[in-house]
This record gives structure tokens, C-alpha cells and sequence, in this order.
């Protein structure tokens, strides 16, 4: 029995997508470098109706392991002093991912305040 175009055609591009597949698996087993947690923390400002002082925080993971119970300070500095402290708490930061929080502060926005913001650390799951 001979065998038509579309079963040739078929044929063809699955030897082609096993080939690239186990291509790509090579490749990244022999560069796979096994790199710690890369933490980064942006801070940025959260638009409220009622005028609260709210912070967005976005946590990406630059690493190739995972980092568990990521802790995250920041505070609050306004005319230069220390005027308040908020803590958030990151349940699981996936390699290469970006997770968000907020934080509250009590005191008022107010013009000139800048953040410190600093991870205090993290589990190694």
C-alpha cells in the first residue's frame, strides 16, 4: 500500500517537532545553571480616590530556583525621617515570575516621601 501526500506531509513534520523538541531539551540541560533566588523589589505608587497612601510592590524572581515565604520591609521616609514601617509577605516567588502586593501606610501621601525597601528574606523550598 502506498502511502499519499497528507500522511508524507504528516509523517515529516512530526519527525521535525521531535527532533527540534529533543534539540531544545539538550541544549537547555547542558546550559541549565542551577542560580539562587535573584530577587528584585519595585515600588510604585497605587492611584487612590481617597487619598490613601498606598504602595504597589512587585517582586520578580531573576533566579532559576524558587524562594519560598519572601519577606519584604518598606519604609516610609518623609523631609528624610523614618515615619512609618509596612511588611508584606510573599507566599512563593517562582523562577523568572513577578508577584504583586500592597502596602498601607497611615500616615498621608505627602509631597517629597520616598521608600526604603528592603527583603528581609526567604525559605529555600
Amino acid at each position: 500500500m502506498k502511502k499519499n501526500a497528507l500522511e508524507w506531509c504528516v509523517f515529516g513534520a512530526s519527525v521535525l517537532l521531535s527532533v527540534a523538541l529533543i534539540g531544545y531539551l539538550g541544549v537547555k540541560a547542558i546550559t541549565y545553571q542551577s542560580t539562587p533566588p535573584d530577587l528584585r523589589v519595585e515600588i510604585m505608587p497605587e492611584k487612590d480616590t481617597l487619598r490613601r497612601n498606598i504602595q504597589r510592590i512587585e517582586l520578580i524572581n531573576h533566579g532559576e530556583q524558587t524562594a519560598e515565604n519572601v519577606a519584604v520591609e518598606v519604609v516610609l521616609l518623609v523631609q528624610g525621617k523614618e515615619t512609618e514601617t509596612a511588611e508584606a509577605l510573599f507566599p512563593l516567588a517562582p523562577k523568572e515570575s513577578k508577584q504583586e502586593a500592597w502596602v498601607t501606610f497611615r500616615t498621608p501621601p505627602a509631597e517629597g516621601q520616598r521608600f526604603n525597601v528592603h527583603i528581609l528574606g526567604y525559605n529555600k523550598p
